[in-house]
């Protein structure tokens, strides 16, 4: 071979040299890049699931956080409901109270009578009638300040089977001296009951105390009137003047009550009497029976 050719198959060996070198170094670089960016984004990857671990710290503290928060929340919030409750529970049970107090008269129930603290501080008496046995009862009151003490019994005259006496309870309504009544009569010391009835003495013809009808005097302890309770002079003027207006009275009928008390015997005016037009009780100065 000549110079010439030796030459150029050295060049050519020489250049192929150099390029399989670069291939080589090339990959080489290729190489180390591709592993610098695996290991790139492994980090990345985990910086990345750190944020998002549920196990991890940041998420602890986020929940622990949001925890509290919540605590503090369910706190308040359950602190303002248990005051509003509270306050409700308090103002409603106030409410209630302070209604049921105002509501709820002081009434006591005692004996046949129900009065109230007021009724008590002013009245002294309570009347009961049974008018199946013609009895009236007065009642004053009791070591409580009850009306269960029978203090005066009145024999009466109440209402016939065709007109009975009103039954229930009234407080007496006004007071007379002399009242007229059904028939042209007149009856002393009346107290009205209620409406038409009232307590009244055996009706007199007049306004005279002169003019008795003695022979319906003479029913007293059974069933004579139209409606009204009569009873003797000393028994209606006594309610006159001892039983305030508004004094209770409560009218009832039971033939088989044992009374506390016995029913007066009734005084029998004879026909043939002088002093026949007088009522016999009556405290009247000028009353005949009373000179004997």
């Amino acid at each position: 071979m000549n110079q010439k050719v030796k030459i150029a198959i050295a060049l050519i060996l020489c250049a192929a040299f150099i390029c399989t070198g670069a291939a080589f170094l090339g990959k080489s670089l290729q190489k180390g890049n591709t592993d610098t960016k695996v290991e790139s984004g492994t980090q990345e990857a985990s910086d990345s699931n750190t944020d998002t671990d549920p196990t991890s710290d940041s998420n602890t503290d986020s929940n622990s956080d949001s925890k509290t928060d919540d605590t503090k929340s369910d706190s308040k919030s359950d602190s303002k409901t248990d005051s509003k409750t509270d306050s409700k529970t308090d103002s409603k049970t106030d409410s209630k109270t302070e209604s049921k107090t105002e509501a709820k008269p002081d009434k006591v129930k005692a004996g046949l009578f129900t009065t109230d603290a007021q009724y008590r501080k002013t009245h002294k008496y309570c009347i009961a009638v049974n008018t199946a046995q013609n009895i009236c009862i007065i009642y004053g009151k009791d070591a409580d300040g009850n009306y269960t003490k029978p203090v005066k019994a009145i024999v009466t005259s109440c209402g016939l089977p065709s007109t009975p006496t009103r039954l229930g309870t009234y407080y007496t309504k006004a007071k007379y001296v002399w009242r007229p009544l059904n028939g042209n009569v007149y009856g002393q010391y009346a107290t009205r009951i209620d409406g038409h009835y009232l307590f009244h003495s055996v009706p007199y013809k007049g306004q005279s105390k002169s003019a008795l009808k003695w022979e319906e005097y003479n029913k007293l302890g059974q069933p004579a009137s139209e409606g009204c309770v009569r009873m003797a002079v000393k028994d209606s003027k006594w309610i006159y003047d001892n039983c305030e207006l508004g004094t209770c009275v409560y009218l009832y009928n039971d033939p088989n009550k044992k009374e506390p008390l016995a029913k007066p015997s009734a005084i029998k005016i004879p026909a043939n009497s002088p002093n026949k037009g007088w009522d016999p009780t009556d405290p009247d100065p000028n009353n005949p029976w009373r000179k004997k």
